[in-house]
């Protein structure tokens, strides 16, 4: 209504908003006994008035299709539920192996003959030979590292008995360590 600024029936632009809430009956009692008072003396609010009570009905009225319309739509939905639930495509037949049963059979029988092809040939997959010579001279000399090791110690004892006739720092003669 703001916008028909040029008729002579345009509401006061102070009471324009009020006159809306006024006709739903959303106002305060003062708020509602000021307008009141002022559609008494403003004949363009009255206008306004009347013309909102006229309009604003016909703004809630419900817009149901005919029922033809309802029963072509029934139909039509009908109609493509037979048509979808008639076909069955790649991808649902691709669907139907993974659903919820098939993959623990597949994923147990695939343990089960794993289980039965690691039991029956347990000595198959390793060659039953004996280990190579050098294999051998290698395992003895790892258990004899404990002896090579006090060998080391008797070298060094060597070393002691020959400096023993050299002379100490301060003149002294060194004396055997054992």
């Amino acid at each position: 209504m703001a916008e028909r600024e040029d008729l002579p029936r345009q509401a006061c632009a102070r009471f324009e908003e009020d006159l809306i809430l006024y006709h739903y009956q959303e106002l305060s009692d003062a708020t509602r006994h000021g307008i009141e008072t002022h559609l008494e003396g403003c004949a363009a609010c009255r206008l306004s008035l009347e013309e909102l009570r006229s309009l604003l009905p016909k703004t809630i009225v419900a817009d149901d299709p005919p029922a033809a319309f309802w029963q072509s739509y029934s139909n039509d939905i009908h109609e493509r539920l037979s048509v979808s639930g008639n076909t069955t495509g790649w991808r649902e037949v691709l669907l139907s192996l993974f659903r919820s049963w098939p993959v623990p059979v597949a994923a147990t029988a695939a343990i089960f003959a794993l289980a039965i092809t690691l039991t029956l040939t347990r000595g198959q997959w390793w060659p039953r030979e004996t280990p190579p010579p050098e294999l051998g001279e290698m395992l003895s000399v790892t258990d004899n590292l404990e002896f090579l090791k006090s060998m080391d110690f008797f070298d060094s004892i060597d070393l002691l008995e020959a400096m023993e006739g050299q002379e100490g720092p301060k003149g002294e003669t060194s004396h055997r360590a054992l």
